[in-house]
């Protein structure tokens, strides 16, 4: 994330008639103030902006990688209630993931903690040397949502695109990896509505974060945002690709058509046609391997990108023709577009269309987005040579 002199400021005020108190505050340096008051049915919560100077940093809560600060205790209790349930936790991250959108306000994380991440260095990652690869200047882009019948490739320029030497990993990261990063001291990263991992009440692993079933335990991650898979990959002691390493690992120099070659998909390289309603396992269809070892950069979970979102620079050419190490948009918040602010997301989960799966299609969402099925991610270390 890129470096910014404003945070998510979460206020609850609860006023004894149980109505929405109000504050009046415009200052410059602004933050995201999420007030609360429980009503008579349900919770109002209104997300306004307000000054940096009122954080107080010793009153939080954290939800899904997020620090969220509160006002006072009584707010934090407030908080505090509405998260324990999953519906209600939805909708306070909704309502915090349209302020973003709305205001251009990144929102505080919650600091990672731990060592083990680290100590697996490069273990179980590819080393890829540097070189350029072509963006084509056609491409499919499902930022909209998904391609309709009659959607044609999107267009843009053709140019060279030059990546330094980077490993990445071989598999995306599981559900048994990410229960060793929330287990290593960062439980806030977890996500309250994800059924796919619970705490063990029983065992040698009780009070533990653990796969709910041993079957999910090499299913790819998924229901994490943007900030929870950087959260991971800090404490991995990596980083997200960015889209044009991504493009690089799952294409190649010669610009395969799809991440294993130019042969369309079939059922020995994904769930196509569909067969399994959710993930399966991040080793299964070793033909979806690229020549270097890379499985699976097309189908069963899609993956985070490190890069904000934008049209322009990733469609329009550098005036020498080469691009090197790009990192799309130099600002989150897009104010003039329809898409506003989103962040980048590579491959795909489910789909019949061979289109879905080629190595340049593009698609975007919202950095609090996630999806049960859907996005994924797996992580990148610069390397020296």
């Amino acid at each position: 994330m890129k470096e910014r002199t404003i945070g998510l400021l979460l206020v609850a005020f609860v006023s004894a008639a149980g109505m929405l108190d109000a504050v009046d505050a415009e200052p410059a340096g602004k933050a995201l103030q999420l007030r609360a008051a429980r009503a008579t049915v349900g919770n109002q919560v209104e997300v306004v902006a307000v000054d940096r100077s009122q954080v107080d940093e010793g009153l939080y809560v954290d939800l899904a990688g997020l620090r969220l600060w509160t006002a006072d205790a009584g707010s934090r209790q407030q908080l505090r209630r509405l998260l324990a349930s999953p519906a209600d936790a939805i909708d306070v991250r909704s309502r915090v993931g349209a302020a973003i959108m709305e205001h251009g306000v990144e929102p505080d994380v919650i600091p990672v903690r731990g060592e083990i991440g680290r100590r697996q260095a490069t273990e179980g990652m590819v080393l890829l040397k540097g070189g350029e690869f072509t963006r084509p200047g056609e491409f499919w882009d499902s930022t909209g949502g998904g391609l309709t019948e009659d959607q044609e490739p999107a267009k843009g320029d053709r140019y060279r695109v030059r990546v330094s030497s980077f490993y990445i990993d071989r598999y995306k990261v599981t559900n048994e990896d990410y229960c060793r990063f929330l287990n290593d001291g960062n439980p806030g990263y977890r996500t309250p509505w994800n059924p796919r991992i619970a705490k063990a009440i029983q065992g040698k692993r009780a009070g533990q974060f653990v796969p709910a079933d041993n079957s999910l335990a090499s299913h790819p991650v998924v229901l994490v945002n943007w900030y929870q898979a950087r959260g991971y990959a800090a404490w991995a002691g990596k980083r997200l690709p960015t889209e044009a390493e991504w493009a690089y690992a799952a294409g190649g120099r010669e610009g395969r058509k799809y991440p294993w070659g130019n042969a369309d998909p079939d059922g020995s390289r994904a769930d196509i046609p569909i067969q399994h309603d959710g993930t399966v396992p991040v080793e299964w269809y070793p033909d979806s391997a690229t020549p270097e070892g890379v499985f699976q950069m097309a189908g069963n979970s899609a993956e985070w990108c490190a890069d904000y979102f934008d049209q322009a620079s990733y469609a329009v050419a550098p005036p020498d023709g080469v691009a090197i190490n790009p990192t799309g948009a130099k600002e989150p918040l897009q104010p003039d577009t329809w898409y506003r602010y989103r962040v980048m997301f590579k491959g795909w989960c489910k789909a019949n269309r061979f289109e879905y799966f080629t190595c340049t299609k593009r698609h975007a969402r919202p950095p609090l987005a996630d999806a049960s099925a859907g996005v994924s991610f797996r992580c990148v270390k610069s390397a020296s040579r």
